[in-house]
C-alpha cells in the first residue's frame, strides 16, 4: 500500500473527533489491530500511539502539514548560553484526569521513564545527559553534545503523572517482552481530550470526553464518547462501515476504496503521511546462521544485489 493511501484517515490527535459530523456524540472507529498496551513508554508502535494520543500527550505534536506545533510545552528552543541545552516552557493550568496539575517534575519524570531500559522509545532519549527543573513551567534539558533534532523525537513521547504512577508502583515501563502486567497497561492518567473508559484488549476499548480538557475551543472536540472496535477481517471491516455499524474506518483495502467513495453518506480521505518503507537485505550473515532459512544466503553476493536494483529500477520506470 503506498504512503498516500495508508494515510486515508487521521491518525494522530483528536482526529476522530475532526472526522465526525459536527451532530454526532458518538463515533465508532474500526481498525485491523489494536493498541499493544495502553503504557505510553512500553512500546513505539503506530496502533498503539494512535489510540494513547486520544489520552495522554507529548510536549509537541505535528500539525498536518509535518510542522511542530505546541501541546503541553508552549514553547522550546536551544539556549544562547549553552548550545548542549535545550528549554522549554510548559503550559500552565493543565491538569491530568485524575485532577492533579501538570507540572515541570512530571515532564522530567516522564522522559526519565521513557529512557529505562524497559522502554522502546530509550533511543530517542539517548542523547540527553541530565535535566533540570527552573520552575514549575520551565525545564533544561542537557544533550551530550548539540542535538538540534531532539524536540523532532518528543512527538510521540508521552507525558505521565509522577504522582499517579508512584502511588500505583509503575515508576518504570511494562517490560513488554515479558508480558508483564502492570497497573498501566489497562489504566489510564493522561492530560488528552479523551479519558478511558473500557477497555478490552483486541476488542473494544471504549473512551469518553474530559470535559476538563485544556484544548477545548482550540481542537475539535465535539465527539463525546469514542468507541474503538478491533476488526481484524478487511471484507467485515469494510461490510461493517458500509452497512452504518462503523462511522470510521482505518486500513481501508486499496480495492475498496473506489466503492466506498462513490457509497452515498461516507467519505475516503487521501493524503501524504510521514513515514518512509524501505526495503531491508541481510547482507551481513552469508551462510544464514541466523535465520530458519539453512544455506548460502543469495543476497550476500553483489552480483545478485544489483539485479534487483536493475528491476526495481526498470518496475519503477514503467510506471
Amino acid at each position: 500500500m503506498t504512503p498516500s493511501v495508508r494515510s486515508l484517515v487521521l491518525a494522530l490527535a483528536l482526529g476522530f473527533a475532526a472526522a465526525a459530523n459536527a451532530n454526532a456524540t458518538t463515533i465508532k472507529v474500526a481498525r485491523s489491530g489494536d493498541a499493544l498496551t495502553m503504557d505510553p513508554h512500553a512500546q513505539n508502535e503506530g496502533p498503539t500511539h494512535n489510540l494513547n494520543h486520544q489520552i495522554y500527550e507529548p510536549l509537541v505534536r505535528r500539525h498536518r502539514n509535518g510542522s511542530l506545533i505546541p501541546t503541553l510545552a508552549t514553547s522550546w528552543g536551544i539556549t544562547k548560553a549553552d548550545p548542549t541545552v535545550w528549554e522549554f516552557k510548559l503550559r500552565p493550568g493543565v491538569k491530568f484526569h485524575d485532577g492533579t496539575p501538570f507540572t515541570a517534575d512530571d515532564v522530567i519524570f516522564s522522559l526519565t521513564r521513557a529512557s529505562a531500559p524497559t522502554s522502546d522509545h530509550k533511543p530517542l532519549l539517548a542523547s540527553i545527559e541530565s535535566m533540570k527543573k527552573v520552575d514549575d513551567t520551565t525545564i533544561h534539558v542537557k544533550t551530550k553534545g548539540p542535538n538540534p533534532l531532539l524536540v523532532q523525537n518528543l512527538t510521540n513521547l508521552f507525558m505521565m503523572s509522577k504522582a499517579w504512577c508512584e502511588k500505583n508502583n509503575i515508576v518504570a515501563p511494562q517490560n513488554f517482552a515479558n508480558k508483564e502486567e502492570t497497573h498501566a497497561v489497562r489504566n489510564t492518567n493522561g492530560t488528552g481530550a479523551y479519558v478511558l473508559t473500557s477497555r478490552e484488549p483486541d476488542v473494544k476499548t471504549v473512551l469518553k470526553r474530559n470535559e476538563a480538557y485544556w484544548g477545548k475551543g482550540t481542537y475539535p472536540v465535539e465527539v463525546s464518547e469514542i468507541v474503538y472496535t478491533v476488526i481484524k477481517s478487511a471484507p467485515t471491516r469494510v461490510a461493517a462501515l458500509l452497512s452504518g455499524e462503523i462511522d470510521f474506518v482505518q486500513d481501508m483495502p486499496v480495492q475498496d476504496i473506489t466503492r466506498v467513495g462513490s457509497t452515498q453518506g461516507l467519505r475516503v480521505n487521501v493524503g501524504v503521511e510521514n513515514r518512509t518503507i524501505f526495503l531491508g537485505m541481510n547482507i551481513a550473515d552469508p551462510e544464514l546462521k541466523f535465520s530458519d532459512v539453512k544455506g548460502k544466503n543469495p543476497l550476500a553476493e553483489l552480483k545478485v544485489r544489483q539485479a534487483m536494483n536493475i528491476a526495481i529500477d526498470r518496475e519503477a520506470i514503467k510506471k
